[in-house]
């Protein structure tokens, strides 16, 4: 009796073990459920054990079916196993493809004014997005994209490119949910920089994110501020009731920001955002964010911003409708040294407004009021104003048409009108939704 007991309890301990496994992926259920099948014919056998002296059947025989039971589960269960492991393990991946088209009134050129870029459609971006957990400690992530360049070809970026780091082997626990990023990531500067491409809400980037943070082709193109270093996130204690308090610290290498002009001053910059939000009801959203840089050196480099969002979102009864309205502001303060050693002080200053309102399930309307001075050229202003409509089908579907008319001191750009036609296709592992869908 002792025997039969001692391979039962083998077979539920293997069958308790390899469940919760099985779990992590829905095409397994099957298995699954034939395994517990499995569990409750196991029992009816114990039942029938202490029946036995009632039974013709022999202890010989017995135990020759529970060995054959036995060696049959175990080999079901090897080979789901085997079957589910690469899907835990492997890296989940989703890919981004961004199409536009425009069409303009005058002849457009890319940001340095080198190449036409008006009247033309162009595969904007495609961004291959690996995220795996490695270890019970941290996580990598690698997204890699092929970026147009002003239809002069296509280059890859490592758009980001990190390990993250969220709890401490030595403390078992992350002290105020710090988590550690390494790496090359968009940095935490206001709000916008911090999107890629397919997950804007319009159909180009914030003119003061390309004049100040950064871009090689222009705004119509990929643009912002994406260094090489180290971020550390974490929250802090605050008394405000129904409100959060995050701060970012980033340590990174100088240089790579817009307003440095590719010359880098001394090594490292350092780049703060401390985040205050509230979730009201649950159906109003308020996130308020301040933002520093800061590069010693020559040229010296200096960067503040404040962003504020509001997003309204109702109760499911009335899930079509929702608003968000927000925006940001810039000041910066550039010192270099001419050709003749002079010294040199530029304060280029930014700011971009916008408001959205779902009218449906899948109908999204906007406007973007732009206004930005270029810190490298004599600070020439720059004026937009935009209006665009999303089409959202799902996470892996995305229509956008939009119209822009620019005015500004540059004559090149003044006057210039460009209609868009933008459409995202998403496939893969499910990504996240951008902040300013409502589902």
């Amino acid at each position: 009796m002792k025997h039969y007991l001692a391979i039962m309890g083998s077979m539920v301990l293997l069958l308790l073990t390899t469940i919760p496994a099985f779990s992590q992926d829905d095409s397994r259920q099957r298995e699954r459920n034939e395994i517990l099948k499995q569990l409750t014919d196991l029992r009816a056998v114990i039942d029938s054990l202490k029946a036995l002296n009632n039974q013709d059947e022999s202890i010989e025989s017995l135990e020759e079916r529970m060995e054959k039971r036995f060696t049959d589960l175990e080999n079901k269960i090897n080979n789901a196993v085997r079957g589910t492991s690469p899907i835990i393990f492997n890296p989940r991946t989703t890919a981004f493809i961004n199409f536009a088209a425009r069409g303009d009134n005058k002849t457009a050129f890319n940001e340095d004014g080198s190449v036409e870029i008006s009247n033309r459609p162009f595969l904007r971006s495609t961004e291959l997005d690996f995220r795996a957990p490695v270890d019970p400690y941290a996580e990598a992530v690698a997204i890699l994209s092929v970026e147009d360049e002003a239809g002069q070809g296509f280059a890859l970026d490592p758009e980001e490119v990190y390990g993250l780091i969220k709890r401490l082997p030595l403390l078992e626990s992350a002290p105020m949910g710090m988590k550690l990023k390494v790496g090359k990531f968009r940095a935490p500067f206001g709000v916008s920089n911090r999107l890629h491409l397919h997950d804007l809400p319009w159909t180009t980037r914030p003119l003061v994110i390309s004049k100040l943070l950064g871009t090689e082709h222009g705004d119509f193109f990929e643009s912002g501020f994406n260094p090489i270093g180290a971020d550390f996130d974490f929250f802090l204690p605050n008394p405000i009731p129904y409100t959060t308090l995050e701060m970012n610290i980033d340590i990174v290498k100088s240089g790579d920001l817009g307003m440095s002009g590719g010359v880098g001053g001394r090594q490292p910059a350092w780049l703060a955002h401390l985040t205050l939000s509230a979730d009201l009801m649950n159906e109003h959203i308020v996130i308020l964010g301040a933002s520093g840089y800061a590069e010693r050196g020559r040229p010296s480099v200096s960067l503040l911003g404040l962003d504020a969002t509001y997003k309204w979102a109702p109760s499911e009864q009335r899930s079509s409708r929702s608003a968000v309205v927000g925006g940001e502001i810039f000041w910066g303060r550039r010192t270099a040294i001419d050709s003749l050693q002079a010294e040199q002080v530029v304060r280029p200053r930014g700011w971009y407004g916008f408001a959205q309102v779902q009218l449906s399930y899948w109908l999204y309307l906007g406007i973007r009021y732009d206004w930005a001075q270029d810190p490298l050229e004599s600070l020439p202003v720059t004026r937009s104003l935009a209006a665009y409509a999303s089409y959202y089908t799902t996470e892996f579907l995305r229509f956008r048409i939009g119209y822009e008319h620019r005015t500004s001191d540059n004559d090149v750009v003044n006057g210039l009108n460009t209609a868009v036609l933008e459409i995202n296709f998403v496939f893969g592992s499910h990504p996240t939704e951008p902040y300013w869908v409502n589902r």
